[in-house]
């Protein structure tokens, strides 16, 4: 089933200091799922289905329609995804960022493409 999309820029939520792209799909009750795309990095700030249109496919017409748009988008770091971030990113494929990008943050879940070295 193939849903209207619209696209916005704007903050994360409450914070005022992030700059996102923004794709969602509405409903008569709202925002029925929504993707937030980092402007600088390209990476997924979040994804989110609401509970009663799961399964549908309209977080995967959002993924593919931002990728339409920027060209890629990357992943997150898995030590960065919920469980759920984790299947969806198993599910649709593509690329994760290859470092952290939050400042505060000190993981190591760094992704190293050439591990020993070569």
């Amino acid at each position: 089933m193939n849903a209207t999309i619209t696209y916005r820029t704007g903050s994360y939520y409450s914070e005022t200091d992030t700059a996102n792209h923004i794709w969602e799909i509405s409903d008569e009750q709202g925002i029925a799922s929504e993707l937030y795309v980092s402007i600088s990095d390209a990476e997924v700030m979040q994804i989110e289905t609401r509970e009663d249109r799961r399964g549908e496919g309209l977080a995967r017409q959002l993924w593919e329609a931002a990728n339409a748009q920027l060209a890629i988008v990357y992943h997150s770091l898995p030590a960065h995804r919920t469980p759920e971030g984790e299947a969806f990113a198993s599910a649709v494929g593509g690329e994760s960022v290859t470092e952290c990008h939050i400042d505060s943050c000190d993981c190591t879940d760094i992704i190293d493409d050439d591990p020993y070295g070569y």
